[in-house]
């Protein structure tokens, strides 16, 4: 179908696994899930403070870039971050604005970083969503965890796979395009 949607719908509850499939997977369409992670303790443990503890001063992959844009065609190039080595309670206090940095940092490493880099937080999640995975007929091939400053910013393009989002803490803009908006974009 290339119905044009005003909205990207709402479901104030998960839904169960043939439903999601059938009402949202199968025509392709976006939906945003209410109350589908409220059991996760990492929506009251994720604190600054609880992160310092829990992941210290380990050092972890973090892309830098001078405007926030990560993996992005700039003057006609694609230009990838700088991917920085540095310790996790270096890049907080980069994050809170303890230290001030002329440059953008975002732990935005994919190929599952969470289990891969971060796996002290893993006891926080559920590294899969079994409602999702049921749908899907299969686990996910990556879980990932972004953590960044509001200037971070993710330039447009198409996943070959089905997403689930989660946010913990603060806010992520998606903007949208229909299928049938890619004759419109430029490769």
């Amino acid at each position: 179908e290339l119905g044009w949607m005003e909205s990207v719908p709402y479901l104030d509850r998960p839904p169960s696994p043939l439903e999601f499939y059938r009402e949202w997977v199968s025509p392709n369409k976006p939906c945003v899930i209410q109350n589908a992670i409220s059991h996760w303790p990492a929506l009251k443990k994720w604190t600054s403070a609880y992160l310092r503890e829990v992941v210290g001063p380990k050092v972890v992959s973090v892309a830098v870039t001078p405007n926030g844009y990560a993996d992005a065609v700039f003057q006609d190039r694609f230009v990838m971050p700088e991917e920085r080595q540095m310790r996790f309670t270096d890049f907080l206090d980069i994050v809170e604005k303890k230290v001030t940095s002329p440059n953008v940092f975002y732990v935005q490493k994919q190929c599952s970083n969470l289990t891969e880099e971060f796996p002290e937080l893993v006891c926080d999640v559920q590294p899969d969503i079994p409602w999702m995975s049921e749908a899907l007929g299969k686990k996910p091939d990556a879980v990932n965890f972004w953590l960044g400053e509001s200037a971070a910013v993710t330039s447009l393009h198409k996943d070959h796979y089905e997403n689930l989002y989660c946010v913990i803490s603060g806010e992520k803009h998606f903007l949208l395009h229909p299928p049938s908006d890619r004759p419109f974009i430029p490769y």
